[in-house]
């Protein structure tokens, strides 16, 4: 067997069933628009699901770990709020505001991650109270009306592109992210051990894994790359807002799921994360382009999330026979 052929049949299969899925709405691109597969257009339109893309990383990696973050739609808020007021300040600079804001991002993770390391507070409940707290922290700090400015220097994230080629500063950052974290979940030891740590935690612990600090760390990676996220998405829109993030704590839960990483942790992966976010992010395109309505959006994401969720669950008990 050649290495190439090993390499290939080493990929999971839910990764394939991904990748087949991101074809399938490709093809539906096409039927649906004109140039629908033109390089421009794609790029734009991954381009725009960057802070989807950033957000299902950090799912992925919580997934992995056997977790799971309703918070990160409030973290987005809140890093969108905080850009917003913090660049209105007297003498702001995004070289001190971006860092800021990641921190608290980070924070936020880090007490997510020490409520459920200490804990037996399931991981959805305990981050929809998490995620209950934030809201009524900005709501209280807003008093229901964000203000703040948006620097050019930021928009340039959204509207930028990278040496006169349609290549945007936001889809490079997405790349970027992916790259360097899938690097660290297999080419690290305390990457590899996420990965045992969901598989099996008490295997884990018997082994020596120190499994609650790799329960910390996945939150707080969690909560800084939501944090990210919420600053490329105010980028994007222009202003602060108190729900435009709201959606995103679902979408990130169905692009990992559509990207191969199973609920009940030990595995996924980045180029699953990125198969699952441009899955919503074309589909979204097609079904806008039919005028189907929001609510039946819905319905359809609903419904691709049950059918990912059976398909891998059937792969997986396969491949266990």
């Amino acid at each position: 067997m050649t290495p190439m052929i090993g390499a290939v049949r080493r990929v999971p299969a839910q990764l394939w069933v991904a990748y087949g899925l991101m074809a399938a709405c490709l093809l539906l691109l096409v039927f649906s628009t004109e140039n629908g597969l033109s390089l421009d257009r794609l790029l734009r339109i991954l381009a725009n699901a960057a802070p989807l893309g950033v957000v299902a990383i950090a799912q992925t990696i919580v997934i992995i770990n056997r977790g799971l973050d309703l918070s990160v739609g409030p973290i987005m808020n809140t890093a969108g709020i905080l850009t917003a007021v913090l660049s209105a300040a007297s003498g702001a600079s995004l070289a001190v505001t971006i860092p800021l804001v990641i921190t608290v991002g980070a924070a936020i993770g880090l007490v997510n991650g020490l409520l459920l390391a200490f804990t037996k507070i399931p991981p959805l409940l305990g981050t929809l109270a998490t995620a209950t707290i934030i809201q009524g922290v900005y709501s209280l700090f807003t008093r229901g009306q964000p203000r703040g400015d948006i620097p050019d220097e930021l928009r340039v994230l959204a509207d930028g592109r990278l040496f006169s080629t349609p290549v945007s500063a936001s889809l490079v950052i997405w790349v970027a992210l992916l790259i360097v974290t899938a690097i660290v979940l297999n080419r690290t030891v305390a990457g590899r051990r996420f990965y045992a740590v969901g598989a099996n935690p008490r295997a884990s612990w018997l082994s020596g894994v120190p499994v609650r600090s790799h329960t910390v760390a996945a939150y707080v990676a969690s909560g800084a790359l939501a944090s990210v996220a919420g600053i490329l998405l105010i980028a994007y829109s222009g202003s602060p807002s108190l729900t435009a993030a709201d959606s995103y704590a679902l979408n990130s839960v169905v692009a990992a799921v559509i990207g191969g990483a199973a609920l009940l942790g030990g595995s996924g992966s980045m180029a699953g994360a990125f198969a699952g976010a441009a899955v919503l992010a074309f589909l979204t395109t097609v079904l806008d382009s039919f005028s189907i309505p929001s609510p039946v959006q819905l319905i359809i994401s609903g419904t691709v999330l049950i059918g990912m969720l059976f398909i891998n669950s059937r792969i997986e008990s396969l491949r266990r026979r």
